[in-house]
């Protein structure tokens, strides 16, 4: 048995491991202006080119498309890992820098026609962050009795970039229905690597130490569909979209893994033993998959109120290999084990409602709320993410219009938080007792501020 020594110091490894990813949660970020207002409650609303991401059916309908629409959110998300166990430690990141977003515009358009061509290109996951520290404290961890030194050093480094780009075309096929597809080229790279150096001297004067540092890295690009019908009546306006799976197009990475261990006792046997097991493999196949979701989305029109809803599914996806290695053998011992980043996702359902008040044609104010749950459980199996929180999203703001230009001003506020027992970046090196002792008590707290200005003309 690993003793809890290790299980301890290994809290900055497995607990500062790609914390933002939000792979497993798809409403994380919203796009466009008066949709991000709205929480990205807009799948069954005519509103404008956000709709290329949204419900591209709708872009039809729009009797004066405009010409060009961007916004830019500045948002402050901070995550916090809290540890339990005899004595508790707190690790946190935070940042402030822009979120992803969109910028979108008219190629062709013919008005009350019957075709509408745009563009659209948007960053779905932008991260680049860097964590280091250190703690020392005394704690009895080792058979013996007596409180030992401990002291441990860790260092994390997370780069996640993922980008959409596509063209949209939407047909009017009558006066109030409209369909619509937008296909786009995903490029996708991540990149993370982490180290922890943990020791430990014995009331007897014995030094023990952890060595445990993991890597990976790849380049995905890979295609998908969003396919969208609108129909906009008097006093109601339906929409329903549809998104394919991901198709890879190329992807290659790396992973890597190093584990040494000096003087502790490994298998429980009384007697002190060392342990190496360290590979790293290049030019490895790569591959990250996204599932099929469906979409459904209301609005209610009154005189001056208008009341959004949404609701969007996202199918469940098997476990399989993001990076998956070559068998190697362990350095110390002569097994013969495989080495991979895993990747399994639930299905999850996420909804959102928001309002619209218009005190005149260039005056809006909007409110919403929206859920973004993770759809990793405790069942699921992944080693490339932690994102296992369920996050809630407000947001409020206005619209309004100066000489021809269409400003939106906003501010929001996320929160979320988890128990959970992953183990992000891990590889198949780790055995399931390694951490389970720690595991046991993990939880992450998640909140982030949003700053919204966008225009459009």
């Amino acid at each position: 048995m690993i003793p809890r020594l290790v299980t301890l110091l290994s809290i900055a490894w497995v607990g500062l491991t790609p914390l933002e990813g939000q792979d497993a949660n798809y409403w994380t970020h919203q796009y466009g202006a008066r949709a991000t207002l709205l929480g990205g409650a807009v799948v069954g609303s005519v509103l404008d080119l956000s709709g290329t991401f949204y419900n591209p059916g709708g872009l039809g309908l729009i009797e004066k498309p405009d010409i060009f629409e961007t916004s830019k959110v500045f948002h402050y998300p901070s995550v916090i890992l809290k540890g339990y166990g005899e004595e508790e430690h707190s690790f946190s990141t935070s940042s402030l820098g822009p979120a992803p977003s969109l910028v979108a515009g008219t190629l062709v358009s013919k008005g009350g026609g019957k075709n509408w061509i745009g563009f659209s290109f948007l960053t779905r996951h932008h991260i680049s962050t860097g964590l280091a520290g250190s703690f020392v404290t005394q704690q009895n961890v080792l058979p013996e009795p007596g409180l030992e030194s401990i002291v441990s050093d860790y260092r994390l480094g997370i780069n996640l970039s993922e980008s959409w780009a596509g063209l949209s075309w939407a047909y009017k096929v009558k006066q109030h229905i409209g369909i619509g597809i937008s296909p786009y080229i995903v490029v996708r790279s991540h990149h993370a690597n982490n180290q922890t150096l943990a020791e430990a001297l014995s009331t007897g004067g014995d030094i023990s130490m952890l060595l445990q540092g993991g890597e990976f890295r790849y380049l995905n690009f890979r295609a998908l569909c969003k396919i969208g019908a609108a129909f906009d009546f008097d006093r109601i306006t339906l929409g329903l979209t549809l998104t394919t799976p991901s198709i890879k197009i190329y992807g290659k990475g790396n992973i890597g893994i190093n584990t040494t261990v000096v003087g502790l006792d490994l298998d429980g046997d009384g007697k002190k033993e060392d342990f190496l097991a360290a590979d790293f493999q290049e030019e490895l196949d790569a591959n990250y998959k996204t599932p099929v979701s469906i979409g459904l989305g209301l609005t209610y029109k009154f005189d001056n109120v208008r009341l959004y809803g949404s609701a969007e599914w996202f199918a469940g996806m098997e476990k399989y290999d993001v990076i998956r290695g070559k068998d190697f053998t362990i350095q110390s011992t002569g097994e013969i084990i495989p080495i991979s980043i895993t990747h399994e996702l639930d299905s999850v359902i996420n909804f959102g409602i928001g309002i619209e008040y218009i005190f005149n044609p260039k005056f809006k104010t909007y409110a919403s709320f929206t859920t973004d749950y993770s759809a990793i459980s405790p069942d699921t199996d992944t080693s490339l993410t932690a994102s296992t929180w369920n996050i809630y999203h407000m947001m409020a703001g206005s619209d309004f219009t100066l000489a021809g230009l269409s400003l939106t001003i906003g501010i929001g506020y996320a929160y979320g938080n988890k128990v959970t027992t992953q183990i992000p970046g891990r590889g198949s090196l780790e055995r399931e007792t390694f951490l389970e002792d720690f595991l046991s008590g993990l939880k992450y707290k998640y909140s982030s501020i949003k700053f919204l200005f966008g225009f459009a003309f």
